[in-house]
């Protein structure tokens, strides 16, 4: 049974943020053969013919595959699956990337199947980053938010099943529960930490 366009979790994002509905984008995408075009094609086609910006192209494209059972929520136009969250936590990039560092010690790194990390810096981003056991791939994504604060972002990409996808979602819940209540446990100073919506464990 595919997902209805107004049942789809991120159908009022989209809405918001393109100013038209889910189901009138799918609408216009049937009406430009949409079900005979792959991924790539319909991304391209939306910003040559209607006002939405690229990054907005993707995400509607990936919704309207959803809606029409071409894929289901979480699953990458490869086939494999991803699972992600973020939270807001106290702290400069560079702090919490030094907290996260240090609470993936190698015993928890082992619990998780993961590879030593690499860290990596871009102006506005600090990366941390392992392959994991089971071929799949961990990114940490971490940049300041307001206030001293930043977001800490895991996108965990490459899961072969849906099945597969869920157990992951439960262990970086987990984790991440875990982590901010070590942050609060060693005094860090602010709030324990904030789930933004639209990132928890999609």
């Amino acid at each position: 049974m595919n997902l209805s366009s107004h049942e789809h979790p991120h159908a009022s994002r989209i809405e918001a943020g393109t100013g038209t509905s889910l189901t009138d984008w799918t609408a216009r995408i049937d009406e430009a053969g949409g079900r005979d075009l792959d991924h790539a094609a319909i991304a391209r086609l939306l910003p040559q013919r209607w006002e939405i910006s690229e990054w907005w192209a993707q995400g509607v494209t990936v919704a309207y595959e959803q809606v029409i059972g071409r894929r289901v929520v979480g699953q990458s136009c490869d086939g494999d699956f991803s699972a992600s969250a973020s939270r807001t936590v106290p702290g400069d990039p560079d702090s919490v990337r030094e907290r996260w560092h240090a609470f993936m010690t190698p015993e928890r790194r082992e619990e998780l199947g993961l590879a030593d990390p690499s860290l990596t810096d871009t102006a506005a981003w600090r990366y941390w980053r392992a392959a994991v056991d089971d071929g799949t791939r961990l990114s940490v994504n971490i940049t300041a938010k307001d206030d001293g604060r930043s977001t800490l972002g895991l996108e965990h990409k490459g899961i072969e099943t849906a099945d597969g996808r869920e157990v992951w979602k439960a262990a970086w819940k987990r984790t991440l529960t875990d982590f901010l209540a070590s942050a609060a446990l060693h005094g860090t100073t602010g709030t324990t930490g904030t789930t933004d919506p639209e990132q928890e464990n999609r």
